[in-house]
């Protein structure tokens, strides 16, 4: 199992096992989506598999990334980066627990391990959502909407990642790798697509249940926005009362009490009666 990070790194494949430049550059493409693929003229048989990949474990922000397997006659190479070197640790404790007849075997084993490590991010962006979730009853601010923000990119990743997974383990069956497959490693394989169909499946109810969420924070948040924007459209109504009644009585023209010692408790009381009667009209209209 090797990690190929350098030009060095490559070099040392091709010197030592003969693979060629134009292999090792596809094996090491980042952009590269799951799929199987066969070079008869080589003799290899490459699997590309998306892995997670974590960003941020705080904030549960994911991400994959391809991890490429090259099965050349009866060796298999395993090609990672830093970001998924994680893989062959993993690989190589899990098999010490298998008893592993040939590569066919291994290749499929591996999948299957491999598919489970969706399984724990999924669980830590479900516990995050559903503590989202308590937050609707409460006060949702920016910070919610960005950690639900997080949850939707990480599991987009997920759901694009696990349904190319479980395409490219579904059609091994009609390629060469699968058709010639022993009884044992046919077993394997019809466990690697279950597992590959739960996983695609569990990631799609996930990521709908988060954008059920977001959408009800969306509304809620209009909502409320909605409301503050009805309270002040209402107040600056009423407030314009005051000036439009004392306006009157700034002008030179003949008022009523206008020249009275007491005119100001006369336009006081107008303004009041005023303001509630057009609070009335409101409330009878049903504006708050």
């Amino acid at each position: 199992m090797t990690m190929v990070e350098t030009d060095a790194d490559k070099q040392d494949l091709q010197v030592t096992y003969g693979l060629t430049d134009e292999i090792l550059t596809y094996v090491t493409d980042e952009n590269e989506r799951s799929h199987y693929d066969r070079d008869e003229y080589l003799n290899t048989q490459l699997f590309v598999f998306h892995v997670p990949v974590v960003i941020d474990q705080i904030s549960q922000r994911y991400v994959t990334r391809p991890v490429t397997f090259l099965l050349k006659g009866n060796q298999i190479f395993s090609i990672t980066t830093k970001r998924t070197q994680w893989v062959n640790q993993l690989l190589a404790e899990r098999m010490k627990l298998e008893q592993i007849s040939d590569t066919n075997e291994f290749m499929l084993i591996g999948l299957f391990i491999l598919f489970d490590q969706f399984i724990p991010p999924i669980r830590k962006i479900n516990a995050e959502q559903n503590r989202l979730d308590k937050q609707l009853n409460q006060a949702p601010d920016n910070k919610d909407l960005i950690a639900l923000s997080n949850l939707q990119q990480s599991l987009a990743y997920f759901v694009s990642a696990t349904r190319n997974n479980a395409m490219m383990v579904v059609g091994l069956s009609s390629t060469p790798f699968g058709k010639q497959l022993s009884d044992k490693n046919n077993e394997h394989l019809a466990d690697a697509v279950i597992e590959a169909r739960q996983t695609s499946e569990m990631t799609a109810i996930e990521a709908d249940v988060v954008d059920r969420i977001s959408n009800t924070f969306n509304n809620v948040l209009n909502n409320n926005l909605n409301g503050t924007m009805k309270f002040l459209t209402i107040w600056s109504l009423v407030l314009t009362i005051p000036t439009i009644v004392t306006g009157f009585y700034g002008m030179n023209v003949k008022l009523p009490f206008a020249n009275d010692t007491i005119s100001w408790v006369f336009t006081v009381a107008l303004m009041v009666g005023v303001m509630g009667l057009v609070a009335l009209m409101l409330r009878h209209r049903h504006f708050w």
